[in-house]
């Protein structure tokens, strides 16, 4: 046996009316969230402290010069393409700091080390730059995909 859904017949002269109770309700739960939050805002101000003004450097808005220092998995190093020995590093990029620095612009190192070489060789690199006197060094990774 079948149900049939039976729908009334709807006027021609039948008025629309708006619910303004449940509109008001939601307008003053909003009001009151943000009094409190605004409350909450100025009570974590301490008009006692008195915060240092920040200055950019000069040339801070210019791109700072780097090196990308390539680790291997097999521990090989490269700079720019070419293979260079680790008791070589420091004073390589050492010199390409030195040029940096004459252009007036920051420099730093990017260190690309393969996740599959021995954490020694990335020590090493690390202990080149510090013999360098670098003062960044930046680690480039690559984020992990989710499925």
């Amino acid at each position: 046996m079948r149900k049939a859904i039976h729908f009334e017949k709807a006027t021609e002269h039948e008025t629309l009316t708006l619910q303004v109770a449940p509109l008001v309700d939601i307008v003053l739960f909003l009001i009151c969230f943000f009094m409190l939050a605004s409350e909450l805002v100025r009570s974590q101000k301490d008009p006692a402290v008195e915060l240092p003004q920040m200055t950019s450097p000069q040339g801070a808005s210019e791109a700072p010069a780097e090196v990308t220092v390539n680790l291997r998995a097999d521990g090989a190093i490269t700079v720019d393409g070419r293979t260079v020995a680790l008791d070589l590093l420091p004073g390589l990029v050492a010199s390409q700091a030195a040029h940096a620095q004459q252009d007036g612009r920051p420099f730093r190192v990017v260190v690309r080390a393969d996740r599959r070489q021995r954490f020694a060789a990335l020590d090493d690199v690390m202990s080149a730059c510090r013999k360098a006197g670098l003062a960044q060094v930046v680690f480039r990774a690559t984020e992990e995909e989710r499925s």
